[in-house]
């Protein structure tokens, strides 16, 4: 239970790597957004094409947030196992001596 505790806490307290992650997608659409009238004078051909860029650089930390998200329900689901695991060798220990020792 330790070892799955320690490895999500190290997926749950990096946050510094996602920020990071959109920082090129975020730079992009601030100069969107800051210089809007002059994109859409670039006609509507250009328009698509900045946005294609944009959603390619959003490609990226899309996928490294899906695998975060996998690795960490893989803890989750390790640290669980091994809790309910623990609980089950318990009874079935006592179940064992309370047979074994016809004990009430």
């Amino acid at each position: 239970m330790v070892i799955g505790g320690i490895f999500m806490s190290k997926l749950q307290f990096s946050q510094k790597e996602s920020e990071d992650n959109y920082r090129d997608s975020n730079a992009l659409l601030s100069d969107i957004i800051i210089n809007y009238r002059t994109i859409i004078s670039f006609g509507e051909k250009n328009v698509r094409f900045i946005l294609s860029k944009y959603n390619k650089l959003l490609l990226g930390p899309n996928r490294r947030g899906i695998l975060k998200a996998h690795i960490s329900g893989i803890f989750f689901g390790y640290s669980q196992f091994i809790r309910f695991a623990f609980v089950a060798l318990v009874f079935w220990i006592a179940a064992i001596l309370v047979d074994r020792y016809n004990l009430n």
